[in-house]
């Protein structure tokens, strides 16, 4: 984790889409816009995949969370920028390069620890309430399985579902609600958010001043 993240052990990471590596933000137009004194850009499926796919996923629970249709092009990442940490976006960046930025997170090993052990517990949480849901269907299978069989048990050939059913009502609400909370509050903490400023006024109004720099 030390090495993703540098030898201090906190960055900024920048989640990048694109086709092209020349569809990526220039890297002088990013340290204008960002006010970074450098940042190196880094194929997503490269040595630290493990790590880009942690926050990659935690954008996909989110979105479940949310209820939204799964879509791997919102979250999958082409390209990630690593830059110095605390570093925040703005409009100005928002606006030029909402096409290529997916997200971004300031992150230190801590941080990525913590989101390791929350994608673990949601999925185990999930396992353990989708097993309750399948349960009915296999109670199902069973019976028509043991009907064929010619099995006489009752218990299997007629489980009292409802009285089940009410036993189990709620099965992991809680803790799914935990979890999910302790998500998105590892989110908000984390994520890489947009801030205005009289620097990125200043920035705005130097590629005003300065189009032909810019082009």
């Amino acid at each position: 984790m030390s090495e993703f993240l540098g030898p201090h052990g906190k960055a900024t990471i920048i989640l990048m889409r694109s086709h092209f590596d020349s569809e990526l933000p220039k890297l002088k137009d990013l340290k204008k816009l960002l006010h970074i004194p450098d940042g190196k850009y880094y194929k997503s499926g490269g040595r630290h995949s493990y790590d880009i796919n942690k926050l990659e996923r935690v954008l996909v629970i989110l979105s479940e969370i949310r209820g939204q249709e799964r879509d791997w092009q919102r979250t999958s990442s082409s390209d990630y920028l690593v830059t110095v940490a605390e570093v925040h976006s703005n409009l100005f960046m928002t606006l030029k390069y909402t096409a290529q930025v997916i997200d971004g997170f300031n992150l230190t090993n801590a941080a990525l620890a913590s989101l390791d052990k929350l994608i673990t517990n949601y999925a185990n949480i999930c396992s353990m309430r989708s097993d309750i849901t399948h349960m009915w269907d296999v109670l199902q299978r069973n019976s028509t399985r043991a009907t064929e069989k010619g099995f006489d048990d009752s218990t299997i050939l007629n489980p009292d579902v409802p009285s089940l059913q009410k036993i189990l009502a709620g099965y992991g609400d809680a803790e799914y609600a935990k979890v999910i909370q302790d998500i998105q509050d590892w989110y908000e903490t984390h994520r890489w958010k947009v801030k205005s400023s009289s620097k990125a006024k200043s920035t705005n109004e130097d590629d005003e001043t300065e189009p032909a720099e810019a082009a």
